[in-house]
């Protein structure tokens, strides 16, 4: 048989057996010598296609391109099995079969130049800053450790998402064409900390992932690099670069040509924005129209459009959902005192004149929170526990522009809810208010949206029946729908793992150890009074309820019960005084300044007199999303002299 007999014979088994992934050739030398040797015998002239017909058709090709066969098949099924058993120990044991999950590995960060030449050792000090990522995809969210702020911070953590929850009531695993039409990024939030706190201080920039274009890589896995900018005036400036690696688990049986991906893509971001361009074609006459009403009305409050952390324009009503939280946090006033506690930002971390962004709730969950956001916040989570909720916007009495909630109960009562104090104010027209708002322009919910068109925008003598066309211009439900949400959105809270009995107690002898070292550097001998110390807690817990349950709180006699202590406890001739503060920090160094601050403070610390007793007390409140609130008592007892 001729070399180019052989050659194309040996091509014809290579295809048969997807190119041979294994070292056939000397039984192929073999078989093609038995089977010329035969033809040779039958006829002169040899038949190179029957040839390779025979040699397809024989017992031995059809066993040699089974076992090849059944080699790749297993030699893929190990590949995909040890590509899943990379994953780390403790997420392993979170994958249950039979469902299909998105693992997404940090891998590293770069060009943080904000951190150029940060000390490492500076790391554990006090007064040193941490980066924290955050990852969210619909109601699944995860956070690192704290990282390093430095110029090319160390990052190697992975998460991995339950996709399957995504798309409910589908019974088999999903597949490429069901994934792709979960339009839900994965949200990206790097945050910077101060210090040992564990509150976010500062957002550094937010990303979104679109992790669907895994969908026509074929290892099911991609290695991406995120450009991390700036927020707000800072948006086109660059913070850093943080590469991941993001892989479906189990990997993609089929997979989908990148054009129809990007196609699909494509596509679904054309549609979003033709709505979005229709409804701000209909919100231009709606406003024409409410304006012509009257001159005064385009002086007064009203805001349709916010730009969110990523620079988007949104409609306002875009920032609330009917918002589940899960069994954090139980009831409305609990939620109120809460947002009350998230610290704000600081007025000097924006330029002046900048406007502030407002944060969606996978955001607003992770950093300091202005007003505006406080107040998106609490309505979501007041919607969701079914109350008539809305944001309202307005003025104070010194002209400030500020922002608050609304609720409406059964025969139109009205209540207004103080996002920075947690107080609630039932509004009564006519009636002098206990509130210092003093006009409202608009008012929104998630997906209504109204403003005042009354004589006047006088907070006191406003009417706050929505439903009255002569008092309240409202946009059309099928158009703000258009832009908007309207089910319910889980996402629950995470619960703080802060042992407040500990804390409690370290601030206690921190604090007592300043005491000691003040009185002495003055001249002063220092004795505490336990018992005493223990008595104070029925008064400090009774400041915490009250701060929750307001007026409502009529069955708590924990003050009473105080007082009543007290007149047990201090001796007859004796002079009691006490000194509470609270604050949303752990640090005894400063709680001790603001003791001494105080003139009532100071005066209890340098207490003089005959038998001086002292006594301190710190009970610590943790709330969801690693928020806490400290109340301290310093108190002495002591006879008068002179």
């Amino acid at each position: 048989m001729s070399t180019k007999a052989k050659a194309k014979v040996e091509d014809a088994l290579k295809a048969e057996i997807e190119k041979n992934q294994g070292n056939l050739q000397s039984a192929v030398d073999q078989i093609i010598r038995e089977v010329v040797s035969e033809e040779v015998g039958l006829s002169p002239s040899l038949d190179l296609e029957l040839i390779v017909s025979r040699l397809l058709d024989s017992a031995t090709i059809q066993s040699l391109v089974q076992r090849v066969s059944a080699a790749t098949s297993s030699k893929k099924s190990v590949h995909n099995e040890r590509s899943i058993y990379k994953l780390p120990a403790k997420i392993q044991e979170s994958i249950i079969p039979g469902r299909r999950y998105l693992y997404v590995w940090l891998k590293g960060g770069r060009a943080f130049v904000d951190h150029v030449g940060e000390d490492l050792a500076k790391f554990s000090h006090e007064s040193s800053k941490s980066l924290v990522i955050h990852l969210s995809l619909f109601n699944q969210r995860f956070q690192t450790k704290g990282i390093r702020c430095v110029c090319e911070p160390e990052i190697d953590e992975g998460f991995v998402f339950d996709l399957q929850s995504l798309k409910t009531g589908c019974p088999s695993i999903l597949d490429s064409k069901l994934m792709m039409t979960l339009d839900i990024p994965l949200n990206i939030v790097v945050v910077r900390r101060e210090g040992t706190s564990t509150v976010p201080s500062t957002i550094v920039s937010v990303y979104a992932f679109e992790w669907r274009l895994l969908l026509s890589q074929p290892s099911s896995s991609m290695k991406y690099t995120c450009q991390l900018m700036g927020i707000g005036s800072e948006l086109q400036v660059p913070v850093g670069l943080l590469d991941i690696e993001a892989a479906f688990v189990p990997h993609l049986e089929a997979v989908l040509p990148t054009p129809t991906v990007n196609e699909y893509l494509e596509g679904s971001k054309s549609r979003v924005g033709e709505r979005r361009r229709l409804f701000i074609a209909y919100a231009r006459q709606w406003w024409q129209e409410y304006t012509e009403m009257h001159s005064s009305h385009s002086l007064r409050a009203v805001k349709i459009f916010a730009v969110d952390e990523y620079g988007k324009n949104r409609f306002v009503c875009e920032f609330i959902r009917r918002l589940e939280i899960g069994r954090a946090l139980h009831s409305p006033e609990e939620v109120a005192r809460w947002v009350s506690l998230m610290p704000s930002p600081s007025v000097h971390q924006l330029p002046a004149g900048c406007s502030r962004p407002w944060y969606t709730l996978s955001t607003a969950l992770v950093t300091r929170l202005d007003v505006e956001n406080k107040c998106t916040l609490l309505c979501s989570i007041l919607l969701g526990f079914g109350l008539d909720a809305y944001v309202c916007i307005g003025t104070r009495k010194t002209g400030q522009p500020h922002y608050w909630v609304m609720t409406r109960g059964p025969y139109t009562a009205v209540t207004f809810w103080e996002t920075i104090t947690g107080c609630r104010y039932i509004h009564k027209i006519g009636q002098r208010p206990a509130h210092d708002y003093e006009t409202v322009g608009s008012v929104f919910s998630n997906n209504q949206f109204y403003a005042c068109c009354q004589t006047s925008d006088k907070v006191a003598y406003c009417s706050f029946v929505l439903e009255d066309s002569s008092a309240w211009k409202k946009m059309s439900v099928s158009a703000t729908s258009s832009v908007t949400e309207n089910s319910p959105y889980e996402l629950p809270l995470t619960r703080s793992a802060y042992d407040d009995d500990k804390a409690s107690s370290n601030m206690e002898v921190q604090l007592k150890i300043s005491i000691i070292e003040h009185r002495s550097d003055t001249g002063l001998s220092t004795h505490f009074d336990d018992h005493l110390g223990y008595i104070l807690t029925p008064a400090l817990w009774s400041y915490e309820n009250g701060a929750v349950e307001g007026n409502k709180s009529h069955d708590v006699r924990s003050p009473e019960h105080f007082s009543a202590a007290l007149m047990h406890i201090v001796p007859e001739g004796f002079t009691f005084k006490a000194f509470p503060l609270h604050f949303v920090h752990n640090s005894p160094r400063r709680a001790f300044t603001s003791i001494l601050n105080s003139g009532i403070g100071r005066e209890i610390v340098e207490c003089r007199g005959d038998k001086v007793s002292l006594a301190v007390k710190v009970i610590t409140i943790s709330y969801p999303e690693y928020i806490s609130v400290t109340w301290l008592m310093v108190a002495c007892t002591y006879r008068p002299v002179g």
